[in-house]
């Protein structure tokens, strides 16, 4: 299935129970100062094959579960105060944020949400996990407007009880999957109305 576009990512913070918190979840899609969305790719989904030999030949492959999950995300001029709390940074009283010994990133759900090559949407889920950003830089202008370049965030999931079962990746494609995956992010039913989340909408800050 061939991915076209990546027109949002929905943040969803989540208490130490893996449970959604009210008024948490922010939208990334492109509106003014509000940041936006450029890439995101997801790796070690499927676990490595384990060949088991008998009679001189590979007799049986043993290949279950998930491999060594992961997320890249790459992200423009995300807000800061989102970007801070999203790698668990806690502003002082005097506003400066800092990176230490009490540095606790929170647990995160995401959705990413994409077409195929039909414009159906497609969506990508990730039940939680935590944000991590390692470097941080900048560069001389040299003379010419600069072209800004996406910040790049990792993501480390890790499982979550869906219906008696621990998963770590959720997939969808058409309208009434993708749905269903929000809801199983996100703990509710998107909103269709025009004014609610599943259209861009945060609904906290």
């Amino acid at each position: 299935m061939t991915q076209v576009g990546f027109r949002r990512a929905i943040i969803q913070f989540l208490d130490e129970k893996l449970v959604p918190v009210v008024g948490e979840r922010h939208v990334i899609e492109g509106k003014q100062d509000e940041g936006a969305t450029s890439s995101f790719e997801i790796t070690g989904i499927s676990p490595e094959a384990i060949k088991v030999f008998g009679s001189d030949i590979p007799y049986f492959i043993s290949q279950e579960g998930v491999g060594d999950v992961a997320a890249t995300i790459s992200l423009l001029d995300l807000p800061h105060e989102l970007d801070h709390k999203v790698l668990g940074r806690e502003k002082n009283a005097n506003g400066v944020y800092h990176a230490g010994e009490s540095t606790r990133p929170p647990y995160c759900a995401i959705l990413f949400e994409s077409s195929d090559l039909r414009g159906q949407k497609i969506g990508t889920g990730l039940y939680a996990g935590k944000f991590g950003r390692g470097t941080v830089g900048s560069a001389s202008k040299e003379g010419t407007p600069p072209t800004p370049e996406a910040d790049q965030y990792s993501f480390a999931p890790t499982a979550k009880q869906i219906e008696g079962k621990n998963e770590t990746v959720g997939f969808a494609h058409s309208d009434d999957e993708y749905s269903a995956l929000f809801e199983e992010l996100f703990g509710e039913a998107p909103d269709t109305s025009g004014s609610g989340s599943d259209t861009g909408d945060a609904t906290g800050e």
